[in-house]
Order: structure tokens, then sequence, then C-alpha cells
């Protein structure tokens, strides 16, 4: 706990261990079977978070300024936690009611409810056949629950801790007894009451409790109805008896349904009776006990004691200050109307009840009809807490309505920060693991409502580094399209917020997807593409001669085809998606991106390409999709050969000839050397020799790179079957935008190997081959100059004519 309080924000970061824990319980309760032992430990493990924070909180010192959020999530997660309470609690009574109603004929249900003697027993045959009395007990027996579990924090005063008296109101009878003894002068016992009994206090109007019993009468009933309220009966009975006053203990019992077991025939022969319960004039009690709840002189604690016990849910509100309170007190008030009514109804009495007030007969509520009063309450309070998720989220599942519900929780996703409270990672943890249990139930017919919420949440996994966990929540979406476009989604912002995702790290992801049955290699495909997308339009720069730097963007997504290394099968998806990139860097004139993106791009792909597609169909020829990918990369990778080629030949013939030393000069100008010794002319003659044999090893290497550079740009301007970036087979629309970036990559990069080949053979003095080029270009055959622009011809036209001259020059017929 020190080590927690130690850092910036106390126990936030242990509670995020629900999310793994969330995952384990959803994969190990998989059968249909076992649905609401998974919402047990849901709840279970909720509940240890909420304890290891209030622990947390209890041991900070105090004005300990960090704990502000540690106080907010341990509330948020005791809502969770009581929500998944609630979840189990009503579904599985609706499924075992609706599995007994459709064993049971429609007449069965409300059979052997009428002439009973035992108000007892036809509650309890009103529980088993009524469903919504039923479910609105098992709402009230939760709330009651909640309540019992904040009791030790709540703001009423234990009386048990304020004394063990064994007397009721001892000032007061103490003050009496000395009064009639003589011995008190004490104003305070002035104007007190005269007699002990329990109406005392009521009869004697003008008189009064001393006040210190004042103040216990008060403490106690507080306590009283705090247990009422947490539904410990027993519990605010014996408060009642520790406090010295029995009589409200009994009070408590008035309102107990009479069973008497005698009243059934009997097997037995020793014809024993047994003690009945409850109060048979529970009538009686009742009509006086409502009066009293309309008895102005009483305290507020005290008349909603009594109205709770009596059904009289004007006088209980007062006392009820919260949404769960409120909820839990009309609730009350209407089972006991439900109850009244039918054994008023039914029971067989030997007596004339007690007539009722008209006042109760007219408390017609229903569950829609509490939540609208609540909705329209004008507690500003009230209202808050109502409009909190955790409680609407409660309120749905106490009306049945799960549509609702999701459709109610998919528009918080939509409304974002507008929504008066943000939506948290737990909050959404809750609404993901609620949709699918709807759906496993067979509740949920909101597919869209379902698959946007769980969307939500794994998006909300990969934004706290929790990727591991989103292939299984992917996996519970129906359409196998929207596994793929969402899987892939998560991947995309991993690979986006690290900076060195590695290739271990690739295919762990792909691997945890293909465990969950996702289409791995669609799944790879469509993250390369969201990641390799370069924009509607890419700028097409026209000047061949340019290099554009790569960026550190280019760099992202040229790592970004790993994702398509990590399964051979992938490989014409590479093969496709590499080619997208690099025509795309070659329109930008991005040189070293295209090279970086070769590197990246295994030399066997084509190799791998033909043996895989061979060994599944026994053909040598490939897909024509695949085979105009592997014409296009061997177009692009022609061009950076001969782009290489041109570039080594450059740098060889400008930058690398020998220099000549000054002796070799002085010599080569026929200088006197007989001014020198012999050992000097000696070591000039030396370095003229090996001049001569570097400038014959530079000249080799020159006519040597000169003739792969004339071959290389020779076969982009002579590329086979159609030519250089040209389908040779088509495959698709005319025009598409693939097309049309290749016909620009002609219109740039034929002319500009044109005038490299130019530059190469002028340089090298091979005038008859440049003049051979006019006709290459001329020719029908490839139709080069149809892929040139006026400029570019006049280009070339120059270097052809200064090639002409230079022949004339030197005697030779062009």
């Amino acid at each position: 706990m020190s080590i927690l309080l130690e850092e910036e924000v106390p126990g936030v970061e242990n509670v995020l261990e629900l999310f793994e824990r969330f995952l384990k319980t959803f994969q190990s309760y998989g059968a249909e079977h076992q649905v609401f032992n998974q919402c047990a430990e849901y709840e279970s493990e909720c509940g240890e978070q909420v304890s290891a924070l209030q622990k947390l909180i209890q041991m900070a010192p105090r004005g300990h300024n960090k704990l502000s959020q540690a106080q907010e999530l341990e509330q948020e997660l005791r809502l969770e936690r009581d929500t998944w309470r609630l979840v189990a609690s009503l579904y599985q009574d609706r499924l075992n009611s609706e599995f007994q109603d459709s064993e049971m004929e429609s007449d069965e249900i409300w059979s052997g409810l009428d002439d009973v003697t035992s108000e007892d027993d036809l509650v309890k045959q009103l529980y088993d056949k009524n469903a919504i009395i039923r479910q609105a007990q098992l709402v009230v027996d939760w709330l009651e629950q909640r309540a019992a579990d904040v009791y030790h924090d709540s703001h009423y005063s234990q009386v048990e801790f304020y004394g063990d008296a064994v007397a009721g109101w001892e000032n007061t009878l103490h003050s009496l007894v000395s009064k009639k003894r003589g011995l008190s002068t004490d104003n305070v016992e002035q104007n007190m009451v005269t007699q002990m009994d329990p109406d005392a206090p009521n009869r004697e109007q003008n008189r009064r409790l001393h006040p210190l019993d004042k103040e216990d009468e008060m403490r106690l009933l507080r306590s009283v109805f705090a247990r009422l309220r947490c539904g410990q009966l027993d519990e605010a009975q014996q408060l009642c008896f520790r406090a010295g006053q029995p009589f409200r203990a009994a009070i408590l019992e008035g309102w107990k349904l009479f069973h008497d077991p005698n009243m059934k025939s009997r097997t037995d022969v020793a014809n024993t009776k047994e003690s009945p319960s409850g109060n048979p004039y529970r009538d009686i009690w009742k009509t006086m006990t409502w009066k009293e709840c309309e008895n102005v002189q009483l305290s507020e604690e005290e008349r909603a004691i009594f109205a709770l016990l009596c059904g009289h849910l004007k006088g209980l509100l007062p006392a009820c200050h919260s949404w769960e309170d409120q909820l839990w007190a009309h609730l009350r008030a209407m089972i006991d109307h439900c109850v009244e009514k039918e054994l008023r109804r039914c029971v067989n009495y030997k007596r004339q009840l007690q007539i009722l007030p008209d006042e109760y007969w007219n408390q017609q509520l229903t569950i829609e009809s509490i939540f609208s009063t609540l909705a329209a309450s004008r507690d500003k309070t009230l209202i808050a807490q109502g409009r909190d998720q955790y409680r609407i989220i409660q309120r749905y599942l106490i009306m049945d309505d799960v549509d609702g519900l999701l459709e109610e929780m998919s528009s918080w996703l939509k409304q974002g920060d507008s929504w008066s409270v943000h939506l948290r990672p737990h909050m959404i943890r809750l609404m993901s693991h609620l949709a699918l249990f709807f759906r496993r139930i067979g509740r949920g017919s909101c597919d869209d409502s379902i698959g946007s919420i769980l969307e939500a949440y794994v998006l909300q996994l990969v934004n706290l580094g929790r990727t591991d966990l989103a292939a299984v929540y992917v996996g519970q979406l129906p359409l196998p399209e929207d596994q793929i476009r969402l899987y892939a989604q998560c991947l995309v912002m991993v690979e986006e917020q690290e900076e060195s995702c590695d290739d271990e790290e690739r295919r762990r992801l792909l691997s945890l997807a293909q465990d969950v049955g996702l289409d791995v290699n669609a799944i790879a495909k469509q993250v390369v593409i969201k990641l390799c997308d370069q924009g509607g339009m890419i700028q097409h720069v026209t000047d061949a001669s340019l290099q554009v730097a790569t960026t550190a963007e280019d760099k992202r997504r040229i790592r970004s085809l790993s994702w398509l290394l990590m399964d051979p099968s992938m490989r014409s998806q590479l093969l496709i998606q590499a080619n997208t990139l690099m025509r795309g860097y070659l329109l930008r004139r991005q040189i070293e991106a295209v090279k970086l993106t070769f590197q990246l791009t295994p030399p066997d792909t084509v190799a791998i390409l033909t043996e895989l597609w061979e060994s599944r169909t026994g053909l040598t020829e490939l897909p024509t999709e695949v085979e105009a990918a592997v014409r296009e990369y061997l177009c692009i990778q022609t061009y950076i050969d001969a782009l290489d080629a041109f570039q080594e030949w450059f740098t060889r013939f400008h930058h690398s000839k020998p220099k000549k030393t000054e002796a070799t000069v002085q010599q080569q100008r026929g200088g006197a050397s007989s001014q020198l010794s012999f050992t000097e002319n000696l070591l000039k003659e030396q370095h003229l020799k090996q001049h001569q044999v570097e400038i014959q090893r530079w000249q080799a290497a020159v006519d040597s790179l000169t003739q792969s550079a004339i071959d290389k740009l020779y076969n982009v301007l002579l590329f086979p079957d159609g030519g250089w970036m040209v389908d040779s087979v088509s495959f698709e629309e005319e025009n598409s935008p693939r097309q049309q970036q290749q016909q620009l990559l002609r219109q740039t990069c034929i002319p500009h190997a044109a005038l490299l080949l130019c530059n190469v053979l002028t340089s090298t003095h091979r005038y008859s081959q440049c003049l051979e080029l006019a006709n290459v270009i001329a020719s029908e055959q490839q139709s080069l100059y149809k892929v040139c622009s006026a400029e570019q011809l006049a280009q070339l036209t120059k270097h052809l004519r200064q090639s002409y001259v230079r022949l004339l020059d030197i005697g030779e017929t062009p």
C-alpha cells in the first residue's frame, strides 16, 4: 500500500488488470449454461478491486492530494459490481420463468390462489407465479444489499456505538425519580413528561423528553431506518432491544403475514400443534400505522419507519434522498399494494377486515410509472444521479428493455465529449461484456449496436496498450468483413504508436488473430493498404533529373510492408502493394525510397509465387493480376538498375579518372631532364608508367560500365511484350488509377532513359550508336516517340544533331 501511495495516480494502474481478468473469465465460461457463473465472476473481480481501493484510501494519510481519482474509481467500480449483481439476479429469474411458463398452460398459472387461509402461503404462490412482483422484489433485495454494503460508510450514526443502555429514556427517568424525591433543581427538567409509557411524548403534547434522551431517540430512529433500508429487520429489532425500547421492536413485528400451520390437513398420529407466526390482525395494525404516518407530531424518521411497513409512499419518500432510495421506496409501495390486493381477494378470512383509505388503493404503481416519476422529479441531485450512465443501464435492466439499452449505449459512443459523463475505459468494458452477455442468452437483436460497442472497446484496448486482448473481442463480431476491418485498424494504430514495431511483434499479433479464427491474410492486406495510403492525388514531378529526399513517413510506409512477409502465401499482395508504393515514389522522383522498397522485398518473391501457384493448381502460368504485378515489378527493377548503372558510369567517368602528376606533365611537355639526376629521371619514368597503367585500368572499367549502362538503359526502352510499364494482358478497367500512373511514368521515365543514354554515348564518343537511338525512338514497334513531349523530343534532337556534327568532323559517314 505504501508503494501504491507513491504512484502518480495511486491505485489506478492496478485496476487496469480488470481488462485481462475479464477476458480470462469470458474465455473460461464459454458454454451457454455457464453464463451466470461468468456474471458472478465479473462481480467478484470488481468487488476485489473495490476492496483494494477502499484499503488504499483508508490507509492514506490525512491530506493526501492524489487520491481523488482513486476515490472516483472506487465509486465507479462499486456501481459496476452492483450492475453485474443485478444482471445475474434478474436474468436468471427471467430465463427460468420463461422456461417454466412455456411448460405450463395459461390457466394453470393462477390456479390454487383462491380460497386459502394462510397469508404466507398465498404470498409465496403469488411470488412464484407473478414474474412482475417477483422481479420487483429481486430489485428491492438488490437495492437493500447495495445499502448494506456501504452502511458503515454512510451518514447514519450507528447507535450501538453510543452506549449499551438497558432502559429507554434513562435521563428522563432519572429526572422524574429525582423530582419525585424532591432532588431536582435543573431548569432542563422543567416541562418534562410525567409518565414513562411509550405514548407519553405524543399524549402529553406540551411536554417533552429530556434533551439527551431526545438526541438518543433521533439517533436510534435513524439507525433503525438505516437497518430497514438495508433489509436487516432482525438487526433493527436488536437495536431497539439494546436501546431499552422493546416496544419499537414489537412495532416492527406487526406487518408480518399470518400463517397457522395447524390449518392444513395433518397426517401425524400424535396430532401435535405448531405455533402460528405473523400477525392475525395485520389489517388493524396496518390501518393504525397508516394514521401514524400522517401524525405530524412524530419525527420524519419515525413516520418513515411506519410508512415503510404499511406501504405509505408519501410518508416514506422524505427520508429517501438518493436515486436508489427513491426507487426502493416506490418498489416497496408497489409490492405492498399488489400483495395486499391479492390477500384481500383470495384469502378466506373469518371476519370483516379493516378498510384501508382510498389513498392507499390509489397508489397504482408500475415499473414504467416509477421511472417516469423519478425522471420528473424537481430534485436536481436526484435528476443528476438518474442521468448517470450506470444508473441508466440499471434502469433498462430493471425494465427488461435490452434493445433500448443497446441502442442507448451505442448512442453514447457517437456523442463523444458532449455527453455529460465522459466514457471511461471501465464503462466501455462494462458495456461490451453486457452486450456479449445479452447476445449469448439470445436477448440482443441489435447487431449493429453490439458491433459498435465492441468496436469502441477494442480500440480502447489498443489505446491502453493492451492490443493482446483485442483479437478475442474482434472475433465476436458477426461479419468477417467487420472483423478484418477492425483488427486491421488495431494493427495500424499499433504501427503508428510504436516507432519500432519489429517483425516478432507483428508475427505475434497476427498469430493471436489466427488463434481466434480471423482471416490473417486479409487483415495484413488491409493494414498495408491503410499504412501505405499516399493520399488521393499523388504529386507528379515532371523533371526526371530531380531526386526528392525520403521522409520519415515514407520509411514508415515502407516498413509496413513487413506485415505481408509473415506468410509466403501473402507474397502476391506484397508485390502488388510494393508496386503501388514504388509507382508513387517514382512519380515524385523519390528514387531512394524506391530502392528501400526493393530492399524490403525478398529477391525470391517471384520464384515463391510461381512455386506456390504450381503446387496449388499444377499450372505454371500465374493469374492475370499476379502476372501483371510481376511484370510491373520487373519494369521498376529494370529502370532502377538502369539509373544505378548510369550513376556508376557517371561517377567513374567524371570523378574517378587518375590525375596527372607534375612530373608527368613536365615530361609530356618535353621539359629538359638533363638538369635532373639519373635517379630523379628514373623515378619520373616510373611515375609516368604507373599513370599510364592507371589510365588503362580506368579506361577498361569505364568501357565496361559504359556498355553496362547502355545495355540497361536499352532494357528500359526496349522492354519486351508491349513496352515498359505496359500490361501484356488487360485485366482491369480502362483508365484506372493504376493505368494512369503507369502512363505518367512512361511519359517521364522513358524520355529520361533516352536522354541518359544519349549522355553516355556522346560522352564516350559513340556517335554512330547515338544516331541509331533515333531509329529506336522513331520505330512504330515501340512507339516511344508518342510518350515524349515536344520539349523532350527537342532535347533528344539536340543530342542527335551534335553527334551528327561530330561524325562529320572526324570524317565518318553518319
